[in-house]
This record gives structure tokens, sequence and C-alpha cells, in this order.
């Protein structure tokens, strides 16, 4: 919308109060009392009869009626035609002087009968003072006044939204589209308009219309804001990032932007950056409750030492009525985290079912699984670990695990297995039978997911040479001798030698040479010996092989 500059010609102020807005109205409009507030301080000496309305309504709204009084007054004294101003100080007179009053009111409409903006500002007046009545009786005369006004649709939008209804999201944003209709440049209707839909999931919405109005309005920094938030919630976190540097550029931010703005970069594991932000917003209020679950789920992500009296602070606050301020799972999670990496393990897995057993919350299962797994490992009770990994395949369906999900289970079993490999006892044998059973069952599955890999080969080569101290039955063979074939064929293809498979290889070729060399089989015993001795020239074992064999020879002539 166009900035028009107040004249003291009657008919031009209706036309700028009617019609247009400028970036103080707009923003008032917009609830965005301190910048609103703001601009209308510095224009006093341009615009001084709108500002001092203005002013009169910041002071009105923080409860100081004198204050509001004395700027009406200021406004009729710069411009005694000023409507607004009337209809300002009728309000501080509704209830000590209602005739006065009255005739305020029939002043401000007698040359603008159909300003719908006037309107509604006699409107909550009456409601500000609690005259319903009056103030239902002049809404009619508001609509009666201007049926297409986009001003009135706006109002009515912000009515629903402000109500309980189900479908006041969606009634509200087809009230702002009206208004966009009747004035296609009517940026508070596109602002709102966007910002409504920024509680749906159609985000596409409010970022093409918000970009229109930065193309319009590049000074309407809280497009920045709402730009970033709608790319935020549609997890495009870059141009989240860019947008919120450029609505802070102006220092013009709440401590909840400072919230969005840390939450972006704790999603993008910028936890430096957001840690700045949510230490800013905590100096200026200690208790937020958002900015205290961030630092705390900052601390549960970065390893912080303080992470254990963050959460401590966190859980002392009193939860809120909003969504964003009510506590959550993934607050106790975080939780256990921050529990397993302090070294209080047993505490963390005593949370983790604790989260399980929530049944107000829709639980996402498959990350508490993978978390408490991973304190169980840290515990070294591997075979609880496994448990654990079952439990959450068993949630997901087989058919929908991972790969990486069976290979964890695996490597979990296998530390199991190897925990109990020196138990000789008829007890021990079994339980490493049975870990090497659910081991190899679960590479099994990592292979079958991923064929072209010798990851989930290897292992499987590993977990059943756990049950041959002497490799003679060659259980572990197949499996080392698919991961060798996988791992040279790709670099035939070109792959370099990389430190992981020369380890890989040497760990095959070392089972197949001794493999080979308990079962008299001295030619491949010998190829295998060679070829674990160009990985690494001074293996002992291979050596001892060679030179037996050497022996062999020598006694035989």
């Amino acid at each position: 919308m166009k900035r028009i500059t107040l004249t003291l010609l009657l008919t031009l102020v209706v036309t700028a109060l009617a019609v247009a807005g400028n970036y103080g109205t707009d923003h008032y409009a917009l609830g965005e009392f301190k910048l609103a507030k703001k601009w209308f301080e510095q224009n006093l000496t341009q615009q001084p009869a709108e500002a001092h309305y203005y002013l009169g309504e910041f002071a009105w709204k923080d409860g100081d009626t004198k204050a509001a009084a004395d700027h009406y007054n200021q406004g009729l004294k710069a411009d005694p035609l000023y409507p607004f101003n009337m209809v300002g100080k009728g309000k501080t007179l509704l209830k000590s002087n209602p005739k006065e009053a009255a005739l305020l009111f029939k002043n401000a409409l007698k040359k603008n009968k159909k300003n719908v903006a006037l309107h509604l500002a006699i409107v909550e007046a009456y409601k500000a003072n609690g005259m319903t009545e009056a103030a239902d009786k002049q809404m009619g005369a508001a609509r009666k006044a201007g049926k297409n006004s986009p001003i009135l649709y706006i109002f009515d939008g912000d009515q629903i939204l402000a109500g309980d209804s189900e479908t006041k999201v969606g009634d509200a944003a087809s009230k702002y589209s009206q208004a966009i209709y009747f004035d296609p440049e009517n940026t508070v209707a596109q602002i709102k308009y966007a910002q409504v839909y920024l509680l749906t999931k159609s985000l596409d919405i409010p970022i093409e219309t918000l970009k229109k109005v930065l193309a319009e309005h590049p000074d309407y920094t809280i497009a920045y804001r709402d730009l970033a938030t709608a790319y935020s919630k549609k997890g495009v976190y870059p141009s989240a990032i860019e947008n919120f540097k450029i609505y802070f550029e102006a220092a013009d931010y709440t401590v909840n932007d400072i919230s969005r703005f840390a939450s972006v970069y704790y999603f993008t594991d910028q936890y430096e950056s957001s840690m700045k932000l949510i230490n800013e917003g905590l100096a200026i209020e200690p208790d937020h409750f958002v900015l205290n679950r961030l630092r705390m789920y900052n601390a549960s992500k970065s390893k912080d030492t303080l992470g254990l009296d963050y959460a401590k602070k966190f859980f002392s606050l009193r939860a809120g009525a909003d969504e964003e301020s009510k506590f959550i799972y993934q607050d106790d999670l975080a939780y256990a985290t921050i529990l397993a990496d302090a070294g209080r393990s047993e505490e963390a897995i005593a949370v983790y079912n604790k989260i399980l057993t929530n049944q107000n919350e829709r639980i996402d299962k498959e990350l508490v699984y993978k978390e408490m797994a991973s304190s169980y490992t840290k515990m070294k009770e591997y075979a609880k670990a496994g448990e654990t990994y079952q439990s959450y395949i068993e949630y997901l369906g087989r058919d929908y695990t991972e790969a990486n999900i069976f290979f964890m289970q695996g490597t979990s079993y296998y530390y199991a297995a190897s925990s109990v490999r020196k138990d000789t006892t008829d007890a021990g044998k079994a339980l490493l039978k049975e870990y090497v059973t659910l081991a190899d069952s679960a590479f099994a599955q990592t292979c079958r997911l991923s064929p072209d890999s010798y990851v989930g080969y290897q292992w499987r080569g590993n977990v059943n040479a756990l049950l041959e101290p002497q490799p003679t039955e060659g259980l572990a063979k197949p499996h080392y001798e698919a991961a060798i074939s996988i791992i040279l064929k790709k670099i035939e293809e070109g792959e370099e030698m990389s430190s992981s498979y020369r380890s890989q290889l040497l760990r095959g070729y070392q089972y197949m040479s001794v493999y080979y060399f308990m079962n008299d089989d001295k030619e491949n015993a010998t190829l295998y010996c060679n070829k674990v001795l160009e990985l690494n020239p001074e293996e002992a074992v291979a050596k001892a092989i060679l030179e037996e064999y050497k022996n062999q020879e020598t006694a035989s002539k």
C-alpha cells in the first residue's frame, strides 16, 4: 500500500484512513506494537495528528488512560478535523461523560460516514468500555458503510481467529482472501493471510505471499520473520536462516523470535550458533520455557557438561497453556541422553521406559528404542541392546526396518558373544551359541538389504569365527570369501584401497590362511599367507606358517 502524508484537508484524511496505510498503521493492524510505536514516535513532527492517535492507543492498551487522553487532545490540537482523535477522546469519556462521548463520535462520522475504519474504531471504543450492545449496533453501521471494504474482512478474520471454532483457521483465511480480492495491494491482508497459513501444512502459500510483500515493501522486516518461519516449518533451513538473519539485522526482534531462530540452528546441528542466541534470550527472560528447553536439547546433542544443570532448570519451570509451553516426551528423551552421557545410564534407561509407557502422546518409538539401545551399549549391556533393537524391529516391522538397525543389532549380539567366549561352563557355551546365532541372523538381514556391501558378510564371518577357537570347520569361511570378493570387485572398478578395505581383506586372508593350514592344504595356505604379507609384511602368523612349511621341506630332504 502507498504511504500518504496526512494534511489538514479533510478529504485527504478520509482517503488516507479508508484506503491506504503506512508502516506505522500497517504494523499496528498486524499487532506489531513495538515496531508501530517506534515509527509513530519518529513521525510525531511529520504526522502529528495520526501519530498522537496511535500513541494514545498504546497508552490505552497499557492502562494509562490519562496519557491516552493527553495524546488524543494533542492530536486534535494538531488537526481538529482528524476524526480518529475524536473517537479516542470519546473512548476516554464513555463512562464519565457518555453524552460528550456520543457527540464526539457523531462529529467524527459527520463527514466520514463511509469510513469503515472509523466505524470499527468506535466499535472498539464501546468494547473497551464493556458496552457490548452499543458495539454491536455500531458494527451494523460499519457493515452498512462498506460491504466490500477490505478493512471489514480483515476485522472479521481477526475476530474469527481469536475465537475457538474448530474451523477458525480456514474461515479466517477465507476472510483475508476476500480482503485481498477487494484490495490486491492491501499489505495487512496479505501478511495476515500468510500468517494464518503458517498454522497449516500448506506452506507454499505463505512463502509466495510473503515474497510478494517483500518485493513491494522490503522495509517490512516482519515479513522476513514470517518467511523464515515458513521455510523452517517446511524444513528448508538454509532459507530460514537467511531470512532470519535479515530480520534480526533490524534489531527489533523479540525473545520469541530468538527462540524460533535458535531452533533452526539446533535442527541444522549448529549448536554453537543456537546456544549464542539462547543465552541472549535467557539474559532477557531467564524462565522462558522454549529457550530453556532448547538449551537442554542443545546440551543433549553437543555433550555439554552443564546438561544436567540445564535439565534441572527446565523441569523446574511451570508449563503454559499453549502447545509450545507444554512438557512433551522429547524433553524426557533429551534428558535421558544427558543422563547417559553423564554416566548415569541406569537412570537414563528408567526415563526411556517412562517414555515408552506414555499413553498421552504419540511417541516416536523407533527413536526411543534406538536411543535406549545406545545407552545399553554404553553400559556394556550388549544383550539388552540387542533385545532393544529387536523391539524396534518388531514395532516397525521387519520388512520396513533399515539395514543399519539390523547391523547395530548384530554388533550388539557380537559383543555380547565376545563377552562370554571365555566361559567354558555348559551355560556359558550355550549362551555363546545363542548370541552368535542372533548376531548371524541380524547380519544376514544386513546382507539381504545391502547385498553389494561387504560389511554384512564380513561381520557374519567375524561372529561365526567366535565359535572356532581354531578355525578347522570353516564356519566363517563362506562369509569372508563373499566379503573379499565384493571388496576386490570394487577395487577393480576403480575404488582406492582404503584403510578399511585393507583392514578387512587382511582379516579375511588371515582367517583363510589359518583355516587351510589347520586342514593341511599347503597350496591354499601358502597362497593366503602371501596375500597377508602383501598387506602387512610383518604379520607374525603368516610368517610362522610359511616358516613351518620351509622347515618341513628342509626336514624332508
